[in-house]
């Protein structure tokens, strides 16, 4: 279908005030990310929300934590943010957590992991695998059930997720139940062989090459092999025993097709895969839920697919 017309306007908007810039430092993509997602006023209000560190490497995990409700025994939802690696932070992805936790009525714990270039692969699947063991282990204490566990994230965070799930089956740690990756990247298909990366890479719908390559060398800096299962997942030798997968890719996103590679490889493991690709959407819209009426459509999916996955 054509371009959903609420992004068309967004971006004709952004055309209009010049909004649309080219950093080209690493200090200025994460300013300018800032500048637009790190907007504390538009976070909807949850019954608690609580900042604390998860003891680990270099300081500690930065998280924070959402609560429905004053009831024990919510499901768990471990969110990785976006932002190739490189970018966004607990604070970008806030509003979109506050929202999580509202409609899926699980605690929603948001992991401020490590970034590259300053902390390059795989510091950040390190994190984001001690955040799962943390709240595995420190579950009662924050009102969470240590058995009923999902993770979540959106683009790089989508590839942390489905990474964590491979460490935990691989190191024998907590159970996954699901786990719900957002238009992220499996590392299944070359750019060559994906036809959404070839017609939406240019740069006008968010997620340029120029970026991506960008992002890729200052997160593996050359020292990281390209079938390392936990640099990409997709290329994984076996990827049985994972837990129940909700796999949303977009439209018009140049990882739609790599995204849904990874899905039917999971598929074709025996896993339990659920596939929608968002119609008109662009690569990143979750992070304009309150613009986007599809969007906010695609965070309800979610709530569904939490609920009916640990029956609540």
């Amino acid at each position: 279908m054509p371009l959903d017309p609420q992004v068309a306007a967004h971006y004709a908007a952004q055309r209009a005030t010049g909004d649309i810039t080219q950093p080209i430092s690493i200090e200025e993509i994460r300013a300018n990310a800032d500048r637009i997602y790190n907007d504390k006023s538009r976070s909807p209000q949850v019954f608690d929300v609580q900042d604390t560190v998860i003891p680990g490497p270099c300081g500690g995990v930065p998280v924070r934590i959402y609560t429905p409700g004053e009831e024990d025994g919510y499901p768990a939802l471990i969110y990785f943010h976006g932002g190739g690696f490189i970018m966004h932070n607990i604070a970008s992805h806030d509003s979109l957590c506050r929202q999580l936790c509202k409609v899926c009525g699980c605690v929603v714990v948001n992991v401020g992991y490590r970034l590259a270039p300053e902390h390059p692969y795989p510091a950040c699947m390190e994190d984001g695998y001690t955040a799962l063991q943390w709240v595995h282990d420190n579950a009662a204490r924050w009102r969470m059930d240590r058995t009923r566990i999902a993770l979540a994230g959106d683009s790089a965070g989508a590839n942390i997720s489905a990474v964590v799930s491979l460490l935990a089956r691989d190191r024998h740690g907590p159970d996954v139940k699901l786990q719900i990756l957002c238009y992220g990247s499996g590392g299944c298909l070359s750019d060559e062989k994906s036809e959404s990366m070839q017609a939406f890479s240019g740069g006008g719908y968010v997620l340029s090459k120029a970026f991506m390559s960008m992002a890729f060398q200052l997160y593996t800096q050359g020292k990281a092999e390209p079938e390392d299962p936990y640099l990409n997942p997709g290329r994984a030798k076996n990827l049985s025993g994972l837990p129940k997968s909700y796999v949303i890719t977009a439209e018009y996103d140049p990882l739609r097709d790599d995204g849904e590679a990874f899905a039917k490889r999971l598929l074709e493991a025996g896993n339990d895969v659920t596939l929608f690709r968002v119609p008109g959407m662009m690569h990143g819209f979750l992070l304009l839920w309150e613009e986007f009426d599809r969007a906010q459509r695609v965070i309800d999916s979610i709530g569904t697919m939490v609920k009916e996955t640990f029956s609540c």
